[in-house]
């Protein structure tokens, strides 16, 4: 059955930490920065740094720790919203600095906070319907680059990062590692967190290439859908909280985590992994499950209620074990 196998993440060198920050916003100050987003540090790619090479590096991370060869994937899916150019597609050149094969099938999409969870039911779907064994699954972000550098709410809220995850068939196992899926779109408030910068509805003013992010309106959705999104897929498929072992949503920020943990009853369950990294959009859970768990539980097999949320307006649900 589909599950997956392997997780790592790749995150800039450059660190910048609230003390930082405190000085470029003196309102702001780094204690402050801390009790509102639960950030500490976050990280910022080089000018000359893409999101491409983020998740290339993450690539490489994951083939060297698993001990397997760029020869064994049979599709790679590039999740970003910060690709290399319109076109080509990113993943095709992601392709070539990987290696992969020539019948490897290449693929971005253009999702935010909720993309990891659209990329693992596209990578399950592809398995099961037998167009491959063995998918690569990458995420990778730059939001640093599209946000204005005097926005105090969002230079202290994001950083870049991005992470590869290796999905395959276990042949040997009947066990179904990665569940059923749910999904869900608000596109009427699609402008909540946007961006006009690289397409071709608006004559963009300057101020257009930024990301805006309209903050109380998220924070009012997220509280609102997001219970009930957890509560309609836990009632459509029969479960309980009871039935997962942790409880992983987006690492939007600390505040809002604590809030939605607490609301759905799930405070001991709930994983916080933000305050090193930010919020780094559809990479927060794969790097939370890299960093914090994924590592840890080899022994203990862990069923892991994830559920993404965010720009679009949209969301999702899933679980997978590990």
């Amino acid at each position: 059955m589909t599950q997956i196998k392997f997780i790592e993440f790749f995150a800039p060198t450059t660190v910048i930490d609230n003390n930082e920050l405190s000085l470029r916003f003196p309102k702001w100050t780094a204690d402050k920065i801390f009790k509102k987003t639960g950030i500490k540090t976050r990280r910022i790619a080089k000018s000359s740094e893409t999101a491409a090479d983020l998740a290339t590096n993450a690539a490489k991370n994951l083939f060297k720790k698993a001990n397997i060869e760029s020869i064994c994937i049979d599709f790679l899916i590039f999740i970003t919203q910060t690709p290399n150019q319109y076109s080509p597609t990113t993943a095709c050149e992601i392709h070539h600095k990987l290696n992969l094969r020539s019948d490897c099938g290449a693929i971005d999409i253009n999702q935010g906070c909720s993309g990891y969870i659209y990329g693992l039911m596209i990578a399950k779907s592809i398995i099961n319907s037998n167009g491959a064994g063995c998918v690569l699954l990458l995420t990778g972000y730059t939001y640093s680059k599209i946000i204005d550098p005097n926005d105090s709410a969002l230079v202290t809220l994001f950083g870049d990062c991005s992470s590869a995850t290796l999905v395959a068939n276990d042949h040997d196992n009947e066990e179904e590692k990665i569940g059923p899926f749910a999904f869900g779109t608000d596109g009427a408030n699609a402008d909540l967190l946007s961006c006009r910068q690289g397409g071709f509805k608006y004559s963009l003013s300057e101020d257009d290439k930024y990301l805006r992010m309209n903050g109380g309106a998220i924070m009012s959705f997220t509280l609102k859908k997001v219970p009930e999104a957890i509560a309609s897929y836990l009632e459509m498929n029969n479960y309980s909280l009871q039935d997962f072992d942790h409880i992983l949503m987006h690492q939007a920020n600390k505040f809002i985590l604590d809030r939605l943990y607490s609301k759905i009853g799930a405070e001991e369950k709930g994983i916080v992994y933000i305050s090193d990294y930010g919020n780094t959009v559809s990479s927060s859970i794969p790097c939370a499950l890299a960093g914090l768990h994924f590592n840890k539980i080899k022994d203990t097999e862990k069923t892991i209620l994830l559920i993404g949320f965010g720009v679009g307006l949209s969301w999702g649900c899933t679980w997978i074990k590990i």
